[in-house]
């Protein structure tokens, strides 16, 4: 049976103390969850990282959501210009009283979604004591909002739980832990399911990928003819291929010309975005002639020097850093590193992605339909995202599928 199979990240906090905790986090009252906000929010931050990542060469994935839900965890032990900035570079429209009880809604959203269309999605949270621990009031918040499963451990504990939670696609996120810290967050996402309209390998076929106006790759097609929804605007086409009981799709952004993807991010912010999707949404069904690439590749980002540029300064900054609402005082605690590794596999029996991020904190139409030719055999961006909510799970580019 054709089946998708689609993980999601696994995100990691490693928090060290130079000194034990001597004081609890200032609480922050719990209020009424707000997703539409949050999902305008972490939707901008998706297209902001994108950017930011899109400086490099090359293929592109991650998770933008898994990112947000993450950081959305550290901002709740955040205070003072370390938590503004925070919130500005995630685009987070809520305070602290309002945003973590909306990721519990948003969360709760997702999974409904999925489970009502017969797929699977889970999404766990979790906080590892590693050699230290963190204030009640801060463990009530992840524990209350994220579901997050608290637990003691070390390195292998860390790897083993995200290895669990994402089926064995990310078999190790840290290599090592400061020999300061105190504590990890950590967040997948998993689901699995199949195409609603499903391709057959006898139809899958070997032909040439243009990467660039004067190079050509040779990689496996998948073909079928069946009713999308098409978006055709003046320099690109998009493609909307949903999972099965339509919970989730693809969206499939093609330039016009071989060499328009660099056209197409620089068209790429927030609003453009949200207005393709929805003018995508909102088109009827036509009969599509599609070709998709198979591809697999593997991707890791330093998520340090992008922050900065978004605007996270205090947090990195031994000096500045302000965590006081997971203990400890003003100083003792920041951010040393931010990484972030994901995995995806398109194939004739669907997607299969996943993604891991660490973050160490350290002390110290009418009338017949035509058949639309949508043919992806030049460099293109891909979202998966919840067609329900509209949040995007995941966003990348293709642009080499030879690429593994």
């Amino acid at each position: 049976m054709n089946r998708l199979l689609l993980v999601s990240s696994a995100i990691l906090l490693s928090v060290a103390f130079s000194t034990p905790f001597a004081r609890s986090a200032e609480a922050s009252p719990l209020g009424p969850s707000l997703p539409g906000s949050i999902i305008e929010g972490n939707n901008a931050f998706a297209v902001q990282l994108y950017r930011e990542l899109a400086d490099r060469k090359g293929n592109l994935f991650f998770s933008p959501y898994s990112i947000s839900s993450a950081l959305g965890m550290t901002y709740a032990g955040a205070r003072e210009n370390t938590a503004r900035e925070i919130k500005k570079a995630l685009h987070f429209q809520l305070g602290q009283a309002e945003l973590h009880p909306a990721f519990k809604s948003l969360n709760r959203e997702l999974v409904a979604s999925a489970r009502e269309a017969g797929e699977k999605l889970n999404i766990a949270n979790g906080l590892v004591l590693t050699r230290g621990n963190v204030s009640d009031e801060f463990k009530t918040i992840l524990k209350d909002n994220y579901g997050a499963e608290i637990f003691a451990g070390g390195l292998d504990t860390i790897n083993g739980w995200v290895k669990q939670k994402t089926e064995g696609k990310i078999g190790r996120i840290l290599e090592q832990l400061d020999r300061n810290s105190v504590c990890v967050i950590l967040n997948a996402v998993y689901f699995k399911g199949i195409w609603e309209s499903q391709f057959q390998k006898r139809s899958t076929y070997d032909a040439p990928f243009s990467v660039s106006a004067g190079e050509q790759v040779t990689v496996s097609f998948m073909h079928q003819e069946s009713d999308f929804k098409i978006l055709t605007e003046k320099d690109f086409e998009a493609v909307s291929i949903p999972y099965k009981g339509n919970s989730l799709s693809m969206v499939i952004l093609l330039p016009q010309t071989i060499d328009g993807l660099s056209l197409l991010e620089k068209q790429l912010t927030t609003r453009s975005l949200k207005e393709w999707l929805e003018k995508l949404h909102e088109k009827p069904v036509q009969e599509v002639d599609l070709y998709l690439p198979k591809f697999k590749l593997e991707t890791g980002y330093d998520l340090v020097s992008p922050f900065d540029k978004m605007g996270i300064k205090d947090a990195f900054s031994r000096e500045k850093a302000d965590f006081r609402g997971m203990g400890g005082l003003k100083g003792d605690i920041w951010i040393s590193q931010i990484k972030h590794k994901a995995f995806v596999e398109v194939n004739e029996e669907g997607t299969e992605a996943a993604a891991s991020t660490a973050v160490e904190i350290r002390a110290m139409s009418a009338g017949p339909h035509p058949v639309f030719l949508f043919r992806a055999d030049h460099p293109f961006l891909f979202i998966i995202r919840d067609n329900q909510s509209n949040t995007i799970l995941f966003m990348g580019r293709m642009v080499n599928p030879s690429n593994k």
